[in-house]
Formats: structure tokens, C-alpha cells, sequence
């Protein structure tokens, strides 16, 4: 197989993220698209192992990039690659070891919208063999990160390695695609100043849980509209029959009210993985969610007497509203 791909770079990666069945390896000069990081995502909860390479530039942890602390998990590693290995201007994804993609491309927004880009893929066997070895010779001279930057504006404008022309760019297009407030950096001489229109990220939605008590349905919210992102709630506790029951459906729902009735399904999983060799009548689950400036919602689930969790990810930008 061999394609080349000139339109629509984005949903054609995406596709093929998505039947990836092993192993996505990814070395990346810049990341910015959110679509893109949460195919990775979906990769890592189906427990596909992810390794992404990523240049250690500031458009990479700015406030409106992915957050790259989300690849620290046993399913997946990030490595930061400084300039003392050189400039890391890398483009490519091996998947399953029989795929590359690989071209002009970054796995960016301006990339997407803006720039004339290309791919090829292909499942050449010498191809593939000859990016798999430049991506562990690579992979074998940076040390896996334990975390990932995230940088204010304050930490960008203290940085000598800030393209302001550049990074105003990727803003511009970020903010005109996912239709948030523009943040730009301007820099006069040899001051850099941050200008910022004064619009408010607040939660637009209650998000929670359908909990059935006495075989009555009710919504117990854990965010709520108004509250100001980012947000990230406290554990909250609800119990299990692991002794009697064999399923433990747990619906995750959003809605304008906090009226069941009137709920949208996020996501419906069965939890009873997570309860596995623990028979008990009221077996402690632990919930907690957070959200971002960007909707991306994450929901960690834990029990602490088995010590399994589950991670449940959603990107939704009604999630999210600017006053």
C-alpha cells in the first residue's frame, strides 16, 4: 500500500490511528490539534502502547496545546527533545510496525487549515523497518519524560527560543478552528508583552453521573455551569454490590439542568472489571473528573481495594463558554 494525501491529513491520520491494533510511535517537530491528541488517547484506553517524541518548543506546551502529561501512563511515554540532540524536525507515525506516515506535516492546526501539506503512507516493509530504526536510535538518546511542561505567558516571553511571528500563527488558527478568545504574544525590541482579550473560560454544562438509588434515576452533577476552568473536582465516593451484582453499568451525562430527564450521554462503560476478586456489599468507587479551556473533559474511576482505575476521555468545546 502506498497513498498520498494532500486534503484532509487530519481525518486520514485519525483513521488510522484508530484501527492501530499495538503500537503508534510518533516523532513530532509540533503538536498543537487536540482531534489528533485524543486519537492518541483513544489508542492509549484500548491499551495500545504510545510513544510520542515531541520538540521541546514552547508552541508545544503553550496554553492552547494538548496536555502532553496526559501520555504519562503504563500504556504510553513521552520523550522531550532538546536541543542539545539537535532540532527535532521530525513529521512521522509508525503504526503496528507495518505503517508509516510521513511528510511535510506537522500535527498542527495551521497545518490543517493554512498550510499546503502532503503525506505518504505506506507499508513498505523496508520503509517502515528504516523509520523504526531511526525512531529508537532516536528514542534511545532522550530519557522519557516524568512531566511535561505547560507554560504561562510570563514563561514564554522569558524563553530565547520564542518565534513570536510563528506561534501567533499556530494561535490564530487554533482559535479561529476551535473558536476560542485570541491570546497574542507581541514583542517590542527587547520586550515581549502579552496581550489578552478578557474573556472568562467558565463550565457551560453540569457533568456527572446517573446514579440509580431505591430504583430511582438521579443526577449527581460534579461540575456545574459557572464554575471557571481549568477544574478538576474532588473524589466522590459511591458503592457497590460486588457480592450479588455481575455488571456495574456506569453512565457518564451532561445536560443544561441537572434533570436526569433532560441528560445527554457522554459515555455508558461497565465498570465490574474494575471489582474483580472483592466480594462486598458496599464496595468503595471513587470518581473524580476534570476539564480544561478547551473541553477536554478526563473522568479517573478507582477502586481502592482492587488498586484498578480506569480513565474515561471526552473533547467537547459546548463543554466550555467564554464571558
Amino acid at each position: 500500500m502506498e497513498k498520498a494525501c494532500f486534503t484532509n491529513i487530519s481525518s486520514e491520520i485519525i483513521s488510522l490511528l484508530n484501527n492501530a491494533k499495538s503500537e503508534v510511535l510518533v516523532a513530532m517537530a509540533w503538536f498543537t490539534s487536540a482531534e489528533l491528541f485524543e486519537a492518541l488517547q483513544s489508542c492509549i484506553s484500548r491499551k495500545v502502547h504510545v510513544e510520542l517524541i515531541l520538540l521541546d518548543s514552547p508552541t508545544n506546551f503553550m496554553y492552547y496545546a494538548p496536555d502532553f502529561n496526559r501520555l504519562l501512563t503504563p500504556h504510553s511515554c513521552l520523550r522531550i527533545a532538546k536541543q542539545d540532540v539537535g532540532i527535532m524536525h521530525h513529521k512521522f507515525c509508525i503504526i503496528d510496525s507495518k505503517l508509516v506516515i510521513t511528510g511535510s506535516y506537522n500535527w498542527t492546526y495551521r497545518a490543517e487549515t493554512y498550510n499546503i501539506e502532503n503525506v505518504l503512507i505506506t507499508d513498505v516493509s523496508s520503509i517502515v523497518y528504516s523509520y523504526r530504526q531511526e525512531f529508537d536510535q532516536l528514542a534511545s538518546n532522550i530519557e522519557i519524560s516524568t512531566y511535561s511542561p505547560r507554560l504561562t505567558w510570563n514563561e514564554i516571553q522569558q524563553r530565547d527560543d520564542v518565534d513570536v511571528r510563528e506561534i501567533n500563527y499556530e494561535i490564530k488558527h487554533i482559535c479561529k478552528t476551535r473558536n476560542l478568545p485570541v491570546m497574542n504574544v507581541i514583542k517590542a525590541s527587547t520586550v515581549v508583552q502579552v496581550v489578552e482579550t478578557k474573556r472568562i473560560p467558565y463550565a457551560n454544562r453540569y457533568i456527572g453521573i446517573e446514579v440509580i438509588d431505591n430504583n430511582k434515576n438521579y443526577f449527581d452533577s460534579f461540575i456545574e455551569p459557572r464554575e471557571q476552568l481549568p477544574i478538576k473536582t474532588k473524589t466522590h465516593n459511591l458503592y457497590f454490590d460486588s457480592m450479588n451484582e455481575t455488571v456495574f453499568p456506569c453512565t457518564f451525562i451532561c445536560g443544561t439542568t441537572n434533570n436526569r430527564d433532560s441528560a445527554q450521554l457522554i459515555k455508558e462503560v461497565n465498570l465490574i472489571d474494575l471489582t474483580k476478586g472483592i466480594s462486598d456489599l458496599n464496595l468503595l468507587i471513587q470518581f473524580s473528573m476534570s476539564l480544561d479551556v478547551n473541553g477536554s473533559l478526563r473522568i479517573d474511576i478507582t477502586c481502592p481495594a482492587t488498586g484498578k482505575k480506569m480513565m474515561i476521555s471526552d473533547i467537547n468545546s459546548n463543554y466550555v463558554k467564554y464571558e
